[in-house]
């Protein structure tokens, strides 16, 4: 891919990720604010420009050794210093307001769409893009801050260089070389400059868009096993797997620091150039004025503006050799987002399950296959009727399938195809790791629905059924509840969404597997009693002995067909 090719396909993917804020209603308020700051950016490129002529006027004030017009001068300075702050500091305030805001929109369009089209489920059982988290944290800070900051400074880069280049022309229009006038002489030097450090730099730094993607990707594994230690840690101490936790954190760290190794070596690289070349070029100007000067053609004011002015068109020029490792951060981003978006853009799948509402009351299932992501099977051609109002069990073996068959049940799973009879009412999935979100028990007890305001009656009568009485007066704390509780009180605590919200069936993944059998067996006993005609559906991986439940049906007598080896 050529660089021209490389710079569309950037300016394509940049396109596509930035025009849907810019048609969102934010972008009158983000575009007010960029407007009145891009205002300030153009009036203190004047107010370098201004600059540029006060050190002719200072300068040749010094060599007359003109106190009253040095004084001038000086104050003159203070003046045009002090409006220069003004507009930059309000300049950056208006930006950074504008980034959150661009920022905000990003955030719930992304989280949004992480939800809405099942991706976050779909990655962890068929992942295509790595650390989720770090895009939708990271990334979508990154995207619109280097965005705005880019473009503000290209803006400001060439627009000084336009004032600069118009001054610079004026002062080398008589230039002779070998005996030949060259218009705009010290200009044409400034643009050969630049020209050669463009190239230098391209060849020099080019490596540093790949180096800054491994960069990103090895900080966010290291952070997201930092992490994992953190929601795992009961588990770890339990286990006493610190030393195998730590040598897994050093393990991380050590690719993170082997890339920014990589980094810090080619970035010394690019240092050493632009070092060299600030240098280097910053001399070129002196050395073509002071013939001027010394034949008295120029005052030292002249001199000075010419130096100024030079100065300023190369810097202006420079602006791709200043920002490169800004720019490979921008282009990394940008392929980041994209790949992110590609995922985010795919609508949620059912595969080829067939999910249709009949007037039965009880839920069907019609030749049902249910396969994994690398196309092995688990089971094909199942049939079973689970009936209203009845309780009714799986039980099997495990890893045959069945918590599969209830994600399938529930339209998250898009591996296998089949037809499955939804009957109407609502539906609540209690799972084997119950999940319990960081919060009250009140606002645990109503996940995942919206939330609910239990009267303290309620709540105590709840927390009875399911003899967690202990956490009443604890109700209003806001906790991770699974940093606090037993794997048990997790279930029974999740247990308690059925009273809480009354479905009209339940779907219980071995949801009491961490309870003691008498505890369990008081529990369903209770449930059936306040809910004597509630839909269950629960997973056992043995037969179960306590009276529950009304119908067993076994894996096996479903039509069960294993295989081994992945689907052609």
């Amino acid at each position: 891919m050529t660089k021209l090719q490389t710079i569309r396909r950037f300016l394509v993917l940049w396109w596509r990720l930035t025009a849907p804020f810019w048609r969102s209603k934010e972008r009158w308020k983000a575009g007010g604010l960029l407007a009145l700051a891009m205002a300030f950016n153009i009036a203190n490129i004047y107010m370098t420009v201004r600059l540029n002529t006060w050190s002719r006027d200072f300068f040749n004030a010094l060599e007359e050794r003109n106190g009253d017009e040095f004084a001038y001068q000086l104050g003159l300075l203070f003046g045009l210093a002090t409006v220069s702050m003004l507009l930059f500091a309000n300049q950056k305030y208006l930006c950074g307001r504008a980034i959150l805001l661009w920022r905000r929109w990003l955030s719930a369009h992304y989280v949004t769409g992480w939800f809405t089209s099942k991706a976050y489920y779909r990655e962890a059982f068929a992942p295509r893009i790595d650390n989720p988290d770090q895009r939708i944290a990271e990334d979508l800070q990154l995207f619109p801050s280097l965005t705005i900051t880019m473009i503000f400074d290209f803006v400001d880069s060439f627009g000084s260089l336009g004032a600069f280049s118009v001054i610079l022309w004026g002062l080398s229009e008589s230039y002779l070389v070998f005996g030949t006038t060259i218009p705009g002489f010290i200009l044409w030097i400034a643009l050969f400059f630049v020209i050669i450090g463009t190239g230098l730099i391209d060849r020099v730094g080019r490596p540093l868009v790949g180096i800054e993607r491994q960069t990103q990707k090895s900080e966010a594994d290291y952070r997201r096993a930092l992490i994992r230690v953190q929601e795992y840690a009961k588990e770890i101490g339990a286990y006493e797997g610190d030393a195998r936790e730590e040598e897994t954190l050093r393990e991380k760290f050590a690719h993170v620091y082997a890339i920014w190794i990589k980094s810090l070596l080619k970035k010394r690289q690019l240092s050493y150039f632009n070092f060299g070349y600030a240098q280097f070029s910053g001399i070129v100007p002196y050395l073509l004025a002071a013939p001027k000067y010394f034949s008295g053609a120029f005052q030292m004011g002249d001199m000075m503006q010419t130096v100024t002015a030079f100065n300023g068109v190369r810097v202006s020029l420079s602006w791709f050799i200043l920002n490169y490792a800004k720019l490979a951060e921008w282009q990394a981003t940008v392929d980041r987002l994209t790949q992110f978006g590609e995922v985010l853009g795919e609508a949620p799948s059912a595969g080829k399950f067939v999910y249709s509402r009949s007037a039965s009351p009880d839920m069907r299932l019609e030749g049902v296959t249910i396969a994994l992501p690398d196309g092995r099977l688990l089971a094909e051609n199942l049939h079973a009727s689970f009936p209203s109002g009845q309780r009714t069990v799986l039980a099997g073996p495990s890893g045959a399938g069945k918590s599969t068959l209830f994600y399938i049940l529930r339209g998250i799973w898009p591996y296998g195809e089949g037809t499955i009879h939804v009957p109407e009412g609502t539906r609540l999935f209690l799972s084997q790791k119950p999940y319990l979100p960081v919060g009250t028990i009140q606002e645990i007890l109503s996940y995942p629905g919206e939330k609910k305001v239990l009267s303290p009656q309620r709540l105590a009568a709840i927390l009875q059924a399911v003899e967690l009485e202990h956490l009443f007066p604890e109700r209003a704390a806001e906790k991770d509840w699974t940093m606090v509780l037993s794997p048990g009180e997790q279930q029974r605590l999740a247990l308690g969404r059925l009273w809480a919200q009354e479905p009209a069936w339940a779907f219980l993944d071995e949801s009491l597997s961490a309870i003691d059998a008498p505890r369990a067996a008081r529990i369903l006993a209770r449930l059936r009693h306040d809910y004597p005609t509630m839909s269950v559906c629960g997973i056992e991986h043995h037969q179960v002995s306590h009276a529950f439940y009304d119908q067993i049906l076994r894996w096996e007598d479903l039509g069960v067909v294993r295989k081994t080896t992945p689907e052609s």
